[in-house]
């Protein structure tokens, strides 16, 4: 299987009018997978029913907002950690930080060491060419 992508034009930021445009790769994304598909395809692979699996994928979600909640990374094993970030104000001294600093929460994903294996090894194929880089008629 392999990701499809197009090419996807970009002007130069700041540059009245756009500037020179130039043109990048964008993966052409399907329709998200729902938590329930998500669970049902997990049911098919084990002896558990989709609701057993859906209920432990929403309890699983809840503790992660919780922990997110507190501040704390969420460790995940092959899939990654999931940390909460600060964004905030700069100020001129330690004294000046406080609770009206801060912006925003940000949540940051770093994938593991075997996730960034797996996608290292990922096809991609551009949209409008054959599975074995020719070109083809469809769009």
């Amino acid at each position: 299987m392999s990701i499809l992508f197009k090419a996807v034009p970009k002007g130069q930021p700041g540059v009245v009018g756009g500037g020179t445009i130039k043109y990048y790769a964008g993966i052409i994304r399907e329709q998200p997978v729902k938590l329930r598909k998500f669970a049902s395809e997990i049911a098919k692979m084990s002896s558990l029913t989709t609701s057993d699996v859906f209920a432990v994928l929403e309890s699983f979600l809840e503790r992660l907002h919780t922990y997110m909640e507190e501040g704390r990374i969420i460790q995940l094993g092959d899939l990654g950690s999931f940390s909460p970030y600060l964004a905030s104000k700069a100020e001129d001294s330690p004294r000046e930080v406080d609770l009206h600093s801060i912006t925003k929460m940000r949540v940051g994903f770093r994938p593991s060491k075997e996730l960034r294996k797996r996608l290292s090894v990922v096809e991609f194929l551009k949209q409008g060419t054959d599975t074995d880089g020719t070109e083809s008629i469809a769009p």
